[in-house]
C-alpha cells in the first residue's frame, strides 16, 4: 500500500484489559486499521479461536447510506465465508450495529458483532471517513467478548488534534490508517 493510500485521523479509544494490541498483518487482517487479540481466551472461555477486535477506516467521497455500506460489510466477508447469516441489526444516530453468524470455509462457527460509523468531513462527501469496529469470536467465548467490545465502542472517538498525545499501551496514538 503506498502513502497516497492512507488517513490520517486522531482516533482514541481504550483496548479492554485482557486484549493485546498486534500488527494487523500478523494475523491476516492487513487491511485492517488496527487489531486486537485475548489471546487467555482460547483456554479460560474455551473454543480454537482467538477473539478479535478490529478497526478498519475507508475513506467514501461516494453517496452510499451507512445502511448501504454496512450490507456491503456483509456481502465482503460472505465471499469468504461457506455461511453467513445476519441475526440482527439497528440503525442509530450515526451509527449501524450488525450481528452476524458465520461458518468459515473450515467449519468453524463464529460471531461477528460489527458497528459501522461516518465521520463527517468539512467538505461533505469529498472527504468523509467511514469506520468499521468489529468483534469476532466463538458463540462460547462471545458471551465475554461483546461486553469488551461494547466496551470498546464506547470509548471510541475521534481526538481533536491538539488533544493528541502519547499514550499507554491500552490507548491508541494519532496515526496514519490504511483504507
Amino acid at each position: 500500500m503506498t502513502r497516497t493510500d492512507r488517513i490520517s485521523l486522531p482516533l482514541g479509544f481504550d483496548v479492554p484489559e485482557g486484549w493485546l494490541a498486534v500488527e494487523p498483518e500478523a494475523v491476516g487482517a492487513g487491511g485492517a486499521a488496527f487489531v486486537a487479540i485475548r489471546p487467555d481466551s482460547v483456554q479460560s472461555l474455551g473454543g480454537n479461536f482467538t477473539p478479535t477486535i478490529t478497526v478498519s477506516v475507508a475513506n467514501r467521497p461516494d453517496s452510499a447510506s451507512l445502511l448501504g455500506i454496512a450490507d456491503e460489510a456483509v456481502t465482503r466477508l460472505g465471499r469468504t465465508m461457506a455461511e453467513l447469516d445476519v441475526l440482527s441489526r439497528q440503525e442509530g444516530a450515526g451509527e449501524v450495529t450488525q450481528v452476524l453468524r458465520i461458518v468459515t470455509p473450515a467449519g468453524l462457527e463464529l460471531a461477528q458483532s460489527q458497528v459501522h460509523l461516518v465521520i463527517p468531513g468539512a467538505n461533505g462527501l469529498a472527504d468523509r471517513v467511514v469506520v468499521e469496529l468489529a468483534c469476532t469470536s466463538t458463540p462460547q467465548q462471545a458471551a465475554s467478548a461483546v461486553g469488551e467490545f461494547q466496551r470498546f465502542v464506547a470509548s471510541f472517538h475521534v481526538r481533536s488534534p491538539a488533544a493528541v498525545q502519547p499514550s499507554g499501551n491500552n490507548s491508541a496514538e494519532n496515526k496514519e490508517y490504511p483504507q
